[in-house]
Formats: C-alpha cells, structure tokens, sequence
C-alpha cells in the first residue's frame, strides 16, 4: 500500500484531477478520499513580505552559475 498526502483544489463542479507518481500499476484501485471539514486557508508565503531590490547585472556573454564554471579542482574559486 502507498500512502501519498497531497491537496487538491476542487471546482465549484465538485471535480477535482489527481495525477499519480509513476509506478503505479494500471487498473483498478481502492483509493481512500478523506476530506476535511472546512477548506483549508490560503497563506501568504512568508517571503512575500520582505522588500525587493531589482539590481541591474552585467554578466559575460556565455556566463553561467555551474560549480564547475566557478570553482576550480581545488574548490576554491576560479
């Protein structure tokens, strides 16, 4: 038995769409639905309140942030 904890959003049709891990044989299944009592509350993610600064940066043509491309056999930086 598999047990996957997930939350869906349901349309105002009562219809909902889940789509299951690969490895999940095909055919029929018995699938336990428990659904709670009042529809769980949106939040805010908590870094949406911090400020943001849009910095202009000038990188090479081709640059990239690969740990190869930055640091060199010794780990330390290129």
């Amino acid at each position: 038995m598999i047990t996957i904890q997930t939350r869906v959003t349901v349309d105002e049709q009562g219809v909902t769409t889940l789509r299951l891990p690969p490895g999940i044989a095909p055919g029929e299944h018995e699938v336990v639905l428990v659904i709670g009592e009042a529809p769980v509350a949106r939040q805010t993610p908590i870094m949406a309140g911090f400020p943001r600064h849009d910095v202009k940066v000038d990188l090479a043509e081709g640059f990239t942030f690969r740990r190869e491309d930055m640091y060199d056999d010794s780990g330390r930086g290129a």
